[in-house]
């Protein structure tokens, strides 16, 4: 069953698609935003906040039940 896509623009999708990856934030948040020149706190401040956002938060638990199928079939 394929649920319905969520509304998210790129940026947010990698940051979802990291985290799931990575169970980091901050590291979800290097890896999908320009955050090169930003202070660790601030990455860390900015990561909460985007993973706090209800469609992201919905889009990580889509991924994560996808991945558990997956790894329920095999």
């Amino acid at each position: 069953m394929q649920d319905e896509p969520l509304s998210l623009t790129p940026k947010q999708e990698a940051f979802a698609q990291a985290y799931v990856e990575t169970g980091n934030a901050s590291e979800a948040y290097r890896r999908a935003y320009d955050a090169e020149n930003m202070k660790p706190t601030t990455i860390m401040v900015k990561a909460c906040h985007t993973l706090a956002l209800d469609k992201i938060r919905a889009r990580v638990s889509q991924l994560q039940g996808e991945a558990f199928e997956r790894h329920e079939m095999t």
